[in-house]
């Protein structure tokens, strides 16, 4: 129990040192307490034996009690002080809800603490992966027009959210997950609004009532836990669960696509977007969203064949409709959040299904996701802060500047889409996982269809941007630009954990070496093929031009997404969530 002791506390006190020293202290402390986190997840991994489970003192609920209070009051002071009604009415509607939960008094009682495999698996993602995201912050908040204090609350902020994620993972007590819940809510809402501008705030707003919503739906469902099945831990719920009402396990898992940001609820994360990067690389990889997929792996085994069904098909969708929507965007950020959304989709889909073959690609999915995506959004930082560029239509050429940066774009869209990489091996898992649902409910077809698109459409999304690195002009020169080390070292530290998962994957035999070399050596020649051919320094014109240049662009508008559309794809994602509500319900 020491370590998940350790891994909780800690980082609470790091948040504290890191807030208090100059910047020199700050930047020294954090690399030190970033390794400690690192080797207690991996040590962690590796001496896991069996499930722990125990509880906590009285006392400590007490002090839980309180803080949820606090929080839930803040949240409607935020409201009444910026007037938003939503904000307002959802918090209102929240301390409505705890307080029915306090009343009640439930009588089945079980260990506040269960940590099992799945938790040491996100231990390791939220330590690691978000370790190296905060050695990234450490050069990227300098940047910023903040005062030193400010600076360091920023350093601060993302060691407490690591903290709460280390708990989120590890607490079995329903209550205490819906504190972690809502202070993830906090600090999503508070890193949002960091800059301070006008538009930080409506989004951190948008981000905050939308999140309410899931904490609504935990709260309902502890009031219908207690009132059938007398409990409020997660594991005496699951294994008392009657088919016939699974209605707190469907609130529960709505919470999840609520902190996922499946679509309906994708605004808010697209919207967390105004933040600073290394907010949306900890939210997207490391911490919050992460939530989702690993609250549908804690529900799996209590779902009965219609949720798990109308889970899957939800997922999937989503998975389809979200990698559909990034084809038709042109801010990068915009690009990378939307593919988060998809992919978090797929990852509860198999989550929901729930054979021991899902839920490796699952977790797989998680791991690798993670990674990947911290090392895009670093490089999206990168772009904005040394190059000043945000969208994909702007890159043009960024080969001739920063090959590095290029580099590491490369290999995070492709351990995304294409094989040797475990986030491709993870969709192949998911294939074959659904297929064999196929035989016993026919239904399932659709989820194979949407991940079938999905996954092609997220392998276009690949090439389009990496056509767009490489494209050349012949009156642009290069130029070089100077990259801190604070933004080079976490990138190879994340291109290393990618090799060391592929060392993995011919371990375990998911792939042969030829499986390995072959896709390697194709994702090398693309490139290549880039930069050594004919014309290469000959300018793109119109039939019957004359011969003058004219600039033209391709790559955006052939994927352009009617407004319609989107809304469609918005009113079916909803209505997926409706029938799972009232399908529960009827």
């Amino acid at each position: 129990m020491s370590i998940y002791s350790t891994l909780i506390a800690a980082p609470l006190l790091f948040a504290v040192l890191v807030f208090v020293g100059t910047r020199r202290v700050r930047d020294v402390l954090s690399a030190i307490f970033i390794v400690i986190l690192g080797a207690l997840s991996l040590s962690n991994i590796f001496s896991f034996n069996a499930p722990l489970e125990m509880s906590l003192p009285e006392t400590f609920h007490v002090l839980f009690i309180l803080i949820d209070v606090a929080v839930l009051a803040y949240f409607l002071w935020q409201g009444a002080l910026l007037k938003h009604a939503y904000v307002i009415f959802f918090a209102l509607v929240q301390i409505l809800l705890y307080g029915a939960v306090m009343f009640l008094s439930p009588s089945i009682v079980s260990g506040d603490i269960f940590v099992d495999d799945i938790s040491a698996v996100m231990l390791l993602v939220i330590n690691i992966v978000g370790g190296i995201i905060i050695v990234y912050a450490l050069e990227y908040i300098e940047n910023e027009e903040f005062t030193s204090l400010k600076k360091n609350g920023f350093i601060a902020m993302l060691f407490f959210f690591l903290a709460v994620m280390n708990f989120i993972v590890c607490t079995n007590n329903i209550e205490i997950f819906f504190l972690l819940f809502e202070l993830t809510t906090l600090c999503s809402y508070i890193l949002i609004a960091y800059r301070g501008d006008a538009l930080s705030r409506k989004n951190a707003l948008q981000a905050l009532w939308m999140n309410q919503i899931g904490g609504i739906a935990i709260l309902a469902a502890l009031i219908f836990s207690i009132l059938q099945y007398d409990t409020v831990y997660f594991d005496v719920l699951i294994a008392n669960s009657n088919p016939l009402y699974l209605l707190p396990i469907v609130l529960l898992a709505i919470a999840a696509f609520v902190k996922g940001a499946s679509i309906p609820f994708d605004k808010w994360l697209l919207g967390a977007m105004v933040a600073p990067t290394p907010v949306s690389a900890i939210l997207h990889s490391a911490t919050m969203v992460k939530i989702a997929p690993y609250l549908m792996l804690k529900l799996a085994p209590a779902m009965s064949g219609f949720v798990s069904l109308t889970i899957t098909l939800i997922g999937t969708f989503v998975f389809f409709s979200a990698s559909l929507l990034a084809l038709s965007k042109d801010y990068f950020k915009e690009i990378l959040g939307l593919s988060t959304i998809a992919l978090l989709g797929l990852m509860m889909a198999l989550a929901a299904i729930g054979t021991p073959e899902a839920v490796t690609a699952c977790l797989v999915l998680i791991v690798f996701h993670a990674i990947s995506k911290a090392l895009l959004f670093l490089q999206a930082g990168i772009l904005e802060k040394n190059f000043h560029l945000k969208y994909v239509d702007d890159i043009n050429g960024l080969v001739n500047h920063a090959p590095l940066v290029v580099f590491f774009i490369v290999i995070g869209f492709a351990s995304l889409t294409l094989p040797p990489f475990g986030a491709f091996i993870a969709k192949f898992m998911a294939i074959e996982s659904i297929a064999g649902e196929i035989i016993h409910n026919p239904l399932y077809a659709f989820a194979l269809i949407f991940l079938a698109l999905g996954s092609v459409f997220l392998t276009l999304l690949y090439f389009k941007v990496v056509t767009k690195l490489f494209a050349k002009d012949a009156d642009v020169k290069s130029r070089h630009v100077e990259i801190s080390k604070f933004y080079t070292i976490p990138s190879f530290l994340l291109v290393f954990l990618l090799l060391i998962g592929m060392y993995i994957s011919f371990e375990r035999a998911f792939l042969s070496s030829l499986e390995i070399v072959v896709p390697l050596v194709l994702i090398a020649l693309i490139p290549a093929l880039f930069s050594l051919l004919l014309f290469k320094k000959a300018h793109r014109v119109k039939e019957y031009n004359c011969g003058e240049k004219d600039d033209i662009q391709l790559s955006m508008y052939y994927f352009h997404m009617p407004r319609r559309v989107q809304i469609t794809l918005t009113i079916l994602a909803t209505l997926g969530m409706w029938i799972l509500l009232l399908g529960t319900i009827v």
